[in-house]
């Protein structure tokens, strides 16, 4: 259990401080245009969204990871980097960049339930309960997945106790993570206005 424990807690600060050195490299990235938004006006606005969407895949990997570690560690929530990947990198990049990144954020949190956290106190949580009572619990893991609210590690370990196989436990994280990963990003995008720009090249 000690062992357990100290994986839990050394893994979290591995993953809090690539994340925090991965924003802090983004901020650097982004300084001109965060610096244009301060003194913003409706005369500079144009140039703001063509500096934003000029950055390229360095800060698309970034924020990939951002999206990640924000799914893999329970608690956290990766909805402002969805929102910026949309904002970003268009609505279509955006939304392939959020669903990705969230089925391989779930898919660590499952690997991490066997070997790190300790799933049975899971077993006392209302949402896990009424997961494993379903008729289709299929059906019911998919609307966990999509709903923010609901802790991805409660629904990823009743994904584990539901599906003994490991495509089984793919297709509701697969689907369940298409209408979050559609809203914001195309959420961050109407946000800024930047479908009338034109492609950058």
């Amino acid at each position: 259990m000690k062992n357990n424990s100290l994986l839990k807690i050394l893994f979290s600060t591995v993953c809090i401080i690539i994340g925090l050195l991965v924003l802090y490299k983004l901020y650097l990235n982004y300084l001109p245009e965060i610096r244009l938004l301060i003194h913003f006006d409706h005369h500079n606005e144009r140039l703001l969204l063509r500096m934003v969407r000029k950055h390229g895949t360095q800060d698309l990997v970034f924020l990939f990871l951002l999206n990640i570690i924000c799914v893999a560690i329970p608690f956290l929530s990766n909805g402002i980097f969805c929102v910026l990947n949309g904002a970003l990198f268009g609505p279509e990049i955006g939304m392939a960049v959020n669903w990705v990144s969230d089925v391989l954020g779930q898919i660590l949190v499952m690997t991490l339930l066997t070997k790190i956290y300790n799933p049975k106190k899971l077993q006392h949580s209302k949402i896990y309960n009424l997961l494993m009572g379903q008729d289709y619990p299929q059906a019911g893991l998919t609307v966990g997945y999509s709903l923010p609210f609901i802790p991805s590690a409660t629904v990823s370990y009743a994904n584990l106790l539901i599906n003994k196989r490991k495509k089984k436990r793919l297709i509701p994280v697969a689907i369940g993570s298409i209408p979050l990963a559609y809203l914001y990003a195309y959420g961050g995008d109407s946000i800024l206005h930047l479908d009338d720009l034109p492609p950058i090249k």
